[in-house]
This record gives C-alpha cells, structure tokens and sequence, in this order.
C-alpha cells in the first residue's frame, strides 16, 4: 500500500481532522484529488467565521494538486486546492435566509517540508523503506478569490488573506502499523475591510492542537480516532467585538484505503463535543479520492 503527504487546507474545516495527514510519499510525484465536504454549522463557508445566530449547510467539491520534491534531501511539496461552494445559511431565530447559492470560494496554495525521519526517496527506495517518527512544517495560504458581496453579511469568499501553519509530530513504533499523529496550528487573519457595508471585520490568531491515533486493519485499509480542540479567534467589527474567542473540542473519526492502482479514498467525520465562546458549532463529512502518478 502506498502512502501519501495530503497537504490541501480547505475552507472548510480548516484542519486535518484525520490521522496519517501528513505521511510522506516519493519523491516525483504528481497528485491530483477530489474532495467532497458537506458541513452543518453556525458559520460561513469559512468555518472560522461564525456567529451564533446563523444557521449554514454547505457543500464544498475541491480539486487539488501536489507535487512532491526533494529539499535538501528531505521530502517536500507545493499545491493548490480550488474549491466550488454551494451554500444554504438563515438566522436561526427568524428563519431569514441570508445565501442560498453557488460559487467558487477562495484558492488555497500549500508548501510542505520535512523536518526530519522523512528522506526524499525513489519509489525504488521508498518500498524498501520502513517508516519511523518523523516530523515536518505544513503552510497553507488562503488567497482572497472567492465570491463575494461586500454588502452582505454572510459569503462564500472571506475578502481577506489567511494563513494556517502546522507542525506534525509523528510516532509510530512498528514500522508504520499503527501512528500516534500530533498537530499543534497557528492560523493568522488579514482584515477584511469591506464587510457588510464597508466596516472592518478583523481576528485574532487561533490555536488548535489534533491529537489521532490510527491502526491498519488489512495491508491497505487503516482506521483513525482522535480529538481535534481550538482556542482563539476573537472577532470584531470595527474595533467592536463581534463574536468571543472560541474554545471547543471535536471528535474526528476516519480511515483510508486503497482502491485502484496508484489510487485511494479517505473518509472523515467530525463532530463538536464542546463549544464555548464564540465556539464554532460544526458537523461534518468528507470523502477525499486521491491519484498519484
């Protein structure tokens, strides 16, 4: 079975929310994937956007690309995800529908690096190579693209720049069989100064940690459990605070497998235990279809 480095920050969520995220590939390599999210939540498609009064369901299908390489002898890559968003949101108390529609939401581009216990390898080499611990840094930057109307409150786009970054530490004492996977994040937000009528929507950093454990159960299918928890992300609007720092906590089930050559499919769910603060209040499901060559 072969492995892959995923590495393609959406929209929404904007977190692994599975373990083996991170797992290195050879190098040369080209991926292409389709992923498909359906999210239940009080936010906008941006998932770090919320408001308590708001009612979302949207559905996201993004298509990405990688490409991993070697630097300085360790592995890395660069990609870009594009995501098209059909979204359905209302305020909760009154039933007003504030968006019901479809557009594209902003681009994601990606670059990954290996610290360390990941070589950049040949395929040759990599089926010979037993994997250990290894650890490595994982940006992804989202470009304001996406649709948007500055006199709404609620959009597919976010009219603003954002950029996660995210450690992955590793642990593995079986040569790969089973992982422990840690991923510490910090994501930064530009302004957005156009907002609902032309006020300034802006936010503090937001933390998150990702704590998974994964098992194979066949040669080419594995299964993953763990939490994923947040903090931060204050939101004001014009200097005025608008939503509180959130603090929640949220189970994320998952597994892979193998389906035809040089293919594979990963399926996620994710269900918020806690939310407090302006806590985003989020459910949901992807399935990610991958193609390397």
């Amino acid at each position: 079975m072969w492995v892959l480095l995923l590495a393609v920050c959406l929209q929404a969520p904007v977190s692994a929310q599975v373990g083996r995220y991170y797992i290195n590939t050879p190098v040369d390599t080209h991926m292409v994937s389709g992923i498909f999210t359906g999210v239940r939540s009080n936010t906008q498609a941006d998932t770090a956007i919320g408001a308590s009064e708001l009612v979302s369901r949207n559905q996201t299908l993004t298509v990405s690309y990688a490409y991993i390489t070697s630097l300085s002898g360790r592995t890395g890559g660069f990609g870009f995800a594009i995501p098209g968003v059909s979204m359905l949101s209302y305020d909760d108390s009154s039933g007003e529908v504030l968006l019901d529609e479809s557009g594209t939401g902003d681009v994601a581009l990606t670059f990954d690096y290996n610290l360390f216990g990941a070589p950049a390898l040949s395929r040759e080499a990599f089926v010979r190579h037993t994997p250990g611990d290894y650890s490595g840094l994982h940006f992804s930057l989202n470009v304001p693209t996406g649709d948007y109307d500055p006199d709404r409150e609620v959009n597919i786009g976010t009219n603003r720049w954002a950029l996660k970054t995210t450690l992955n530490y590793s642990v593995t004492g079986n040569g790969g069989v089973s992982w422990w996977d840690f991923y510490p994040s910090v994501r930064l937000f530009g302004d957005n100064d156009d907002f609902a009528g032309s006020t300034t929507l802006s936010q503090k950093p937001l933390w998150g940690l990702e704590v998974h454990y994964s098992r194979n159960v066949t040669p080419s299918a594995w299964i993953s459990g763990g939490m994923v928890g947040s903090l931060g992300g204050q939101i004001r609007v014009d200097k005025e605070i608008r939503e509180e720092s959130k603090r929640s906590l949220r189970l994320a089930l998952g597994g892979g497998f193998a389906t035809w050559p040089r293919g594979a499919a990963i399926l996620t769910y994710g269900h918020d235990l806690i939310d407090q603060g302006g806590a985003a209040r989020v459910d949901s499901f992807m399935l990610q279809l991958l193609h390397k060559f």
